[in-house]
């Protein structure tokens, strides 16, 4: 019940549109009040009861009758007349009460989808190594629609039926109240699987969105990993865990439409009692003259036509209850604070000269892994350091935490002596510039891939970056130039072009501070030495730190920092640290005897 609230206080937020479809929702149920009664005139006018047979009731018929001075012989054609414009009076509030319910739900739904994805794009890092994207897509798509369905439809319904079912139980109660009492002597049985019916829908719709999930998560690994799965011929592997998951999907719904559809009928069942019953007490009191048949005619439509709000009430409770599961997994997203957040008295970070230091810095993902132990190191400012060390050694780590994708379990980071804990995280992040060895392209053109971030840049200065980055000479080869698609990923360059286009991306912002994790990792030979040619001017005005698992490539390193497991074993320049004959001279002949192998 509290979830309902929840998905109703949504709707409360468009409050003139819903205001609208309320007030057209009790006209709806007026027409319907006027509608019943109706029949009492109509049954008796055909029997032709004398005055003195039928019993004195002044009804709403009665009072328009009189007010608009209708004689007898003009209900004929007053009476056909008048039931044509309450039925088209019904008809058109009806259609005004769905379109500005189904505007609440449109406008929710863009607001809903909005939100999360705002609050996705400010999550952490750390969230996405924890969630499936799969997942994510499918709680913005098909979970965020369930809820759409539920207050666009079934919310907008649920509101307008129970307004008519009770201006028909107010007509049926003046009609005759002893009957009324009667009537409803079983009714409460209704209420009992009624509450059962919501709580299973509830829980299975909860499953029934988890599996559909499921079935997001291996589209989108299968899709994003089609290589993978066409190298290691594991198509029919593929095919099986997809199938299992559609299988799985298919039981639930399954299970979810069984119980949905039992509601109905039983709730029919129900209705069919109840009319039985009216019938017997209702002979009853037209026999001992309470009321005349064609009071009990507009009773029992009355009755009978309540049993279709019961019926669309129990639909819609329903698409409700599948909409309050959807709901509860959207929440849990919007309820999962980053991690990472500015500092309540956080300050943009000047312009910086470089000077970057890490004090006693440990961290670990969990207590179980630990990642870096008491790194101590400081960088002057347009100095290159090189990160070397076997992988899971803590370099990237190290690049992480100077980002402030993750934050230190211990120690604390400073650049130009500021604390980067103190700014905030836009300003700090401003001033770095990164090239990463897993590409982030865009399925965009080349220009806004390299312009990516940087709003209304000319494109004179987006060539010069591309130059300089031996990017420019390709892409004059492409079809359109700068505005040629590049494909999700950049799959429609090679992985060189594409790696290009990311260093493209980081000289074109400038920062103070440039990152090259495995920057040129995946060139060939002619790339990457005119690439190092490129970037060795670049690297001159700022501090730069590279990551590579070619040593050749941190030669000319002010310092190189040897990482193994979580410590910097060994500092110093490449010279010093072969002098050393340590770990750094090791992976350095190994790598030398690898490189002499593969030229032979």
């Amino acid at each position: 019940m509290k979830e309902m609230f929840q998905l109703l206080k949504l709707t409360l937020g468009q409050k003139n549109k819903l205001t609208i479809a309320f007030i057209c929702s009790i006209f709806v149920a007026f027409f319907t009040y006027v509608f019943v009664n109706l029949v009492q005139p109509i049954i008796d006018g055909m029997i032709k009861l004398t005055p003195q047979e039928v019993p004195r009731r002044t009804g709403l018929v009665d009072f328009v009758f009189n007010n608009l001075h209708v004689a007898k012989d003009q209900l004929m054609w007053f009476i056909p007349l008048l039931l044509v414009i309450v039925i088209f009076g019904k008809g058109l509030f009806t259609f005004l009460s769905s379109f500005f319910m189904k505007s609440v739900g449109l406008n929710i739904v863009k607001d809903l989808r909005n939100d999360l994805f705002e609050h996705l794009v400010y999550q952490s890092p750390q969230y996405f190594d924890h969630t499936p994207t799969g997942e994510l897509m499918s709680r913005l798509t098909n979970d965020v629609d369930k809820i759409q369905e539920a207050v666009s439809g079934s919310m907008g319904e649920l509101i307008q039926e129970i307004l008519v079912l009770f201006a028909l139980l107010v007509y049926i109660f003046i009609t005759d109240w002893r009957l009324a009492l009667a009537s409803f002597i079983i009714a409460p049985l209704a209420v009992i699987p009624l509450a059962v019916f919501s709580r299973q829908l509830k829980k299975k719709g909860m499953d029934s969105q988890i599996k559909i999930a499921n079935i997001y998560n291996l589209l989108h690994e299968t899709i994003t990993g089609n290589r993978i799965v066409k190298a290691f011929t594991m198509e029919k592997f593929e095919l099986k865990k997809f199938f299992h998951a559609t299988y799985e999907y298919f039981k639930a719904g399954t299970r979810l439409a069984w119980t949905g559809s039992l509601t109905s009928p039983f709730m029919e069942f129900l209705g069919g009692i109840v009319g039985a019953f009216i019938l017997f007490v209702g002979s009853m009191r037209i026999a001992q003259g309470y009321i005349s048949p064609g009071d009990f005619a507009s009773f029992v439509v009355a009755i009978f036509y309540s049993y279709t709000p019961i019926k669309r009430l129990s639909r819609a409770n329903n698409v409700i209850q599948h909409g309050v599961a959807s709901y509860n997994r959207v929440n849990e997203i919007l309820q999962d604070r980053p991690k990472i957040v500015d500092h309540p008295k956080a300050y943009p970070l000047p312009q910086v000269k470089g000077k970057v230091k890490f004090e006693n810095v440990s961290f670990s993902y969990n207590e179980a892994r630990p990642v870096l132990y008491n790194i101590n190191f400081e960088v002057q400012p347009t100095e290159t350091v090189a990160l070397v060390g076997l992988s899971g050694a803590g370099k990237t780590t190290i690049i992480n935490l100077l980002s402030r994708f993750y934050e230190p379990t211990s120690g604390r980071i400073t650049i130009d002596d500021i604390d980067i804990r103190e700014v905030s995280i836009s300003s700090l992040r401003s001033q770095i510039g990164m090239v990463t060895q897993d590409l982030i392209l865009f399925n965009d053109t080349v220009r806004n891939n390299i312009a990516y971030g940087l709003e209304d840049i000319e494109i004179e200065k987006i060539i010069e970056a591309a130059k300089a980055a031996k990017a420019h000479d390709f892409i004059m080869e492409l079809p359109q130039e700068y505005d040629s698609i590049i494909g999700e990923k950049g799959g429609l360059l090679s992985i060189g072009q594409s790696q290009r286009i990311a260093i493209a991306r980081a000289l074109l912002k400038n920062p103070p501070i440039l990152i090259l994790d495995e920057a040129t990792s995946a060139l060939d030979s002619e790339s990457e030495r005119m690439i190092q040619l490129a970037l060795a001017n670049v690297m001159k005005n700022r501090t730069t730190f590279v990551i590579a698992h070619r040593l050749s490539t941190v030669r000319n390193a002010h310092k190189i920092f040897v990482l193994d497991r979580g410590k910097i074993a060994e500092m110093g320049t490449h010279r010093e640290l072969c002098q050393k004959n340590g770990i750094y001279k090791k992976l350095y002949d190994l790598q030398f005897l690898e490189d002499k192998e593969n030229i032979s």
